[in-house]
């Protein structure tokens, strides 16, 4: 991969499509939070502490311009031709949590409003899965090393994130089971992402329904062919996420599976733990030693807790709901060992030095390198304090005299504690709040973020007019959450030339297979001649019936 990635903005632009006949252009608005400590995504195992989690939150819009939105009316009111804001039109949400050797990155809702013109390629697809990408490769970029996990459920739903968008006429809803291979559309080319050039990675994608068997989920694996053997398989791949993660396969299934934000899995694990006595408000109802295994009472693995998914009421009932996970893992060949112990040195080294780097950036451990190459040191890089044995022998500081303060007392303007008193995160400590150039979007704090989100939840997109009115309304109000003065959207032009498909040859046709011009026979066949209008009358007037003649005797 290359040393810097491309920014947001040139991955959609190389995305979307620049058919001149369409204007694929629009503006995109990307908010982004800076990791915070959060409660773990896995429960820990019996006897274990919980892995040390941070999330960050990730919200991208897409907008097009008024005038060129579905059911506008060149006739009617200009006030849309002066709108600079235009109409949201895409958006996706995506989490990313980060542990010590795991980062995931969660899609958690993905919404249109209708209003962009559907005409193939489309614009959908294209940004949520230019923008899924970039992420995974940004991440990639950061810790080259460790296993990147993309994860998503797919469940039909009128509406996401634009209230009011299910009463347009012209928004599209899929069902179940177009959403499925919809979203697997979406992240297939991921598996084309090139990690390394000298290291292989190994990236497949998978697909479980509860209910469903390896011979019907076959139906909704993408076919596109991908090399280095990366390919869509049926199923999970959580046994494999564990053992990244350091835990058993035979480990408790809670203790295997994540807990997302409003997610099936996490309800249905949620009763499980309720029944037993797990949840911290929830009575015991079993006896201790049951208790502290960490075990259901009707789920002991999870092929067992896949069975039983089937029965929720989110998955019967003729609802069907579809699991997508895409597995990056990093290459690992046995000449490599030694490059990657020496990566590995130089991120420790780095640590000791005293970077301020968090514990989820901290230096991963290469599994597969052989283990006479790595030192006592680098075989558990968290066993970084020292010994009591070292911490004696170690010559004591001197401690240092404070000397009397003296002088006028100057006061200071009160400022919340660990932290700036704005909403936005100040550009020192957080690499700047607003890069328009490169079109990286804003960084902004929780608290902004989560107004932001507020704000949008509660406005109207059921026309065109409320909807840019709408649109308007939310650009101003992160613009006054984050102190900016003018709307903050970054211009898009496409630029991925669509290749124009050939017309097939029909049936008629020499029968050499090229796929070349179409035979047209249509100069060979005479048609019949068309009788005068007027020999025909417009009613069918029935001539009186005449009676038999009388025969004479």
């Amino acid at each position: 991969m290359d040393s810097k990635t491309a920014s947001l903005a040139e991955a959609l632009a190389t995305a979307l499509s620049a058919d001149s006949t369409t204007d694929a252009g629009g503006k995109l608005r990307y908010l982004h939070t800076p990791p915070k400590p959060c409660d773990p995504l896995f429960s820990p195992p019996p006897g274990h502490e919980p892995e040390k989690t941070r999330l960050s939150s990730h919200f991208l819009t897409f907008s097009i311009n008024a005038c060129d939105a579905v059911g506008h009316d060149p006739l009617g009111s200009s006030a849309l031709g002066s709108q600079e804001e235009g109409v949201l039109g895409i958006a996706i949400e995506l989490l990313v949590y980060t542990t010590r050797y795991l980062t995931t990155l969660f899609v958690s809702k993905a919404d249109t409003t209708g209003y962009i013109p559907n005409h193939p390629p489309s614009r959908t697809k294209a940004v949520c899965s230019a923008f899924i990408k970039w992420l995974v490769e940004q991440e990639q970029q950061r810790h080259p090393h460790r296993k990147v996990v993309v994860s998503l459920f797919a469940r039909a739903q009128s509406q996401y994130l634009f209230p009011g968008s299910a009463e347009h006429k012209n928004k599209h809803v899929l069902d179940d089971r177009q959403l499925i291979r919809w979203w697997a559309r979406v992240l297939d080319p991921l598996l084309d992402i090139a990690i390394d050039q000298e290291v292989k990675a190994e990236i497949n994608g998978y697909v479980t329904i509860p209910g469903y068997d390896n011979q019907e989920l076959r139906s909704y694996l993408p076919r596109t062919q991908h090399s280095h053997g990366r390919q869509w398989k049926t199923g999970h791949p959580l046994a494999e996420l564990a053992e990244t993660r350091g835990v058993s396969a035979a480990a408790p299934p809670r203790s295997l599976l994540p807990r997302f934000p409003d997610d099936p899995k996490a309800r249905f694990m949620q009763d499980l733990d309720d029944e037993v006595g797990l949840a911290g408000d929830a009575p015991v109802t079993v006896s201790p030693p049951k208790r502290k295994s960490g075990r259901w009472n009707n789920v002991g693995d999870l092929a067992r807790f896949w069975e039983a998914m089937e029965f929720r009421q989110e998955c019967s009932s003729g609802r069907v709901v579809g699991f997508l996970w895409i597995v990056v893992s990093p290459g690992c060949d046995s000449k490599d060992g030694s490059q990657l112990t020496d990566a590995i040195k130089d991120e420790i080294a780095s640590l000791e030095q005293g970077s301020t780097r968090t514990l989820a950036d901290a230096p991963d451990i290469v599994i597969s390198a052989p283990a006479s190459q790595l030192h006592h040191s680098l075989s558990d890089p968290r066993d970084t304090t020292p010994t009591p044995s070292q911490s004696i022998s170690a010559s004591p500081t001197k401690k240092r005299k404070r000397k009397p303060l003296t002088g006028p007392i100057i006061p200071r303007q009160p400022r919340l504690k660990g932290g700036s008193s704005s909403l936005t995160a100040t550009s020192s400590d957080l690499n700047g709040m607003l890069n328009s150039i490169r079109g990286d979007g804003l960084l902004i704090t929780q608290e902004g973020y989560d107004r932001a989100m507020q704000t949008l939840l509660h406005l109207d997109f059921a026309n065109l007019a409320i909807a840019t009115r709408s649109t308007t309304k939310w650009v101003n109000e992160v613009a006054s959450v984050c102190g900016l003065a003018s709307d903050w959207g970054v211009k898009v032009v496409g630029r991925a030339l669509v290749a124009i498909q050939e017309p097939k040859a029909s049936a008629a046709s020499n029968g050499g297979g090229s796929g070349g011009a179409i035979n047209d026979l249509g100069g060979m066949v005479r048609k019949k001649k068309r009788k005068d209008i007027d020999d025909t009358p417009a009613v069918n007037v029935l001539s009186a019936r005449k009676k038999p003649k009388a025969v004479e005797a």
